[in-house]
């Protein structure tokens, strides 16, 4: 009876070793090498395309598909199979950022004024990040806001309503929806010499000299949009003071 039973262990111990035999052959038939391969020609498509959202899931995938090279080899290799999670994780997040990137953006009414009289080729998450660094401001009629002998600390761009300026009493002219209060100053950095009076109740996104000076260094794309506006807005108007001029002139 003992006989039989260690004769039975023997058997189950010698079939637990063939199939574990077995096991590790058909391991070790499978090619580390291909799954090398296989990631570095997903590396080589990453690296060909444009798109950095593209590169980033390409690279995500070559990282995953050569995980088995290294967990296959006689002797696992922990280290660059580490590092490899590592890589595939950090281009994983970033991948989604720049999907919540990427997310269509749904502008306000006073969100599209403004893209439309400014903005109109910038992208409307950057031009989201341009009014973040900006207020919204409601002025009443009677209100300045540029006066006479002080620097401008800001400048507002009128998204509707009407501003008058003046100098010594005298009417210059109105702005109105589009035109920038204070463009000519931010130019120049010298003093105001007119007012500017509310005459229509407006309202306007209003930035701080600092604070956009600093952003437009920083985004010099943006800063060359900006930059051709505010000459616009400056041409448009000399040449509506210069008719409004002519028109008091005559007789």
């Amino acid at each position: 009876m003992t006989v039989s039973l260690e004769h039975s262990r023997e058997l189950e111990w010698r079939l637990s070793s063939e199939k574990s035999r077995r096991k590790g052959e058909t391991v070790n038939s499978i090619n580390p090498n291909y799954f090398i391969h296989a990631g570095n020609v997903l590396l080589l498509v990453a690296y060909s395309v444009r798109d950095i959202l593209w590169l980033r899931l390409f690279a995500v995938a070559a990282s995953l598909i050569t995980l088995p090279f290294f967990i296959l080899q006689p002797k696992p290799l922990w280290a660059p199979l580490s590092w490899t999670v590592i890589f595939a994780g950090l281009n994983l997040f970033q991948s989604g950022h720049l999907l919540v990137e990427r997310r269509p953006v749904k502008l306000t009414a006073e969100e599209e004024e403004v893209r439309r009289l400014v903005f109109r080729d910038l992208p409307p998450r950057k031009m989201l990040e341009v009014l973040s660094i900006g207020s919204w401001i409601t002025a009443e009629a009677g209100e300045r806001l540029i006066e006479s002998g002080k620097s401008a600390e800001g400048i507002s761009l009128i998204i509707r309503g009407k501003v008058r300026i003046i100098q010594n009493g005298q009417v210059l002219g109105d702005l109105s929806g589009g035109n920038i209060v204070g463009s000519a100053l931010i130019l120049s950095g010298a003093e105001a010499e007119v007012d500017a009076v509310v005459t229509e109740p407006i309202r306007a996104i209003r930035w701080e000299v600092g604070t956009l000076q600093r952003y437009l260094s920083s985004n010099p794309d943006i800063r060359i949009m900006m930059q051709q506006h505010l000459a616009r807005d400056l041409a448009s108007k000399l040449a509506s003071y210069a008719d409004q001029s002519k028109t008091a002139g005559t007789p």
